[in-house]
């Protein structure tokens, strides 16, 4: 994502700005955007323009906080927080981020925060399927008369509840490393 995505997103609402302090993003500098429904920020590489690190939270809701982090310096930023004993899943006291996967998903919320419009809260996963899978899943959400949005929304959301149903094993399916097993309840 680049800086002048998020300044024609963000209709340029510039409120403030300063150099980022942490060294694990080179030539960075911090941009605060702000209008009376919500505040944004990101932190950008000056020379090249690329963001590394973007934020955007409703005033008065502390609830919801969003972030979405580049992919290919967010490991610079997690050791720097290690080492600095910040713990880089929370926000602000004991309110965790809402980590976002995609830009477009990341540059719609803050619009809608900045302008105070409602917004769909759900976060954005991409997902790849072979030629094959798609036309499967098509098939299933034709049958069902569902999109195939809803279709992959119902198939990810069952899996989220497997996985979190899960426990790690204690042993008793006689495995070799129950850091790796996992069993049904």
């Amino acid at each position: 994502m680049k800086l002048q995505a998020v300044n024609e997103a963000l209709s340029n609402r510039i409120s403030s700005g300063s150099e980022y302090q942490w060294k694990c993003y080179p030539n960075s500098r911090y941009l605060d955007y702000e209008t009376k429904h919500g505040h944004a920020s990101v932190i950008f590489d000056t020379e090249t323009q690329e963001i590394y690190e973007a934020t955007a939270e409703i005033k008065n809701d502390e609830s919801r906080p969003y972030r979405w982090l580049n992919k290919s310096t967010e490991k610079a930023m997690f050791d720097e927080a290690d080492s600095r004993g910040v713990n880089e899943d929370y926000a602000w006291d004991d309110v965790k981020w809402n980590d976002l996967e995609t830009e477009e998903d990341f540059l719609e919320k803050a619009t809608a925060i900045l302008n105070g419009d409602t917004f769909d809260t759900r976060i954005e996963v991409p997902v790849e399927f072979s030629d094959a899978d798609f036309i499967m899943l098509a098939k299933l959400a034709h049958e069902r008369d569902i999109t195939l949005n809803e279709m992959v929304t119902e198939i990810l959301k069952l899996a989220i509840e497997r996985l979190k149903n899960e426990k790690t094993c204690t042993g008793h399916n006689g495995c070799d490393d129950c850091d790796d097993c996992h069993c049904q309840p």
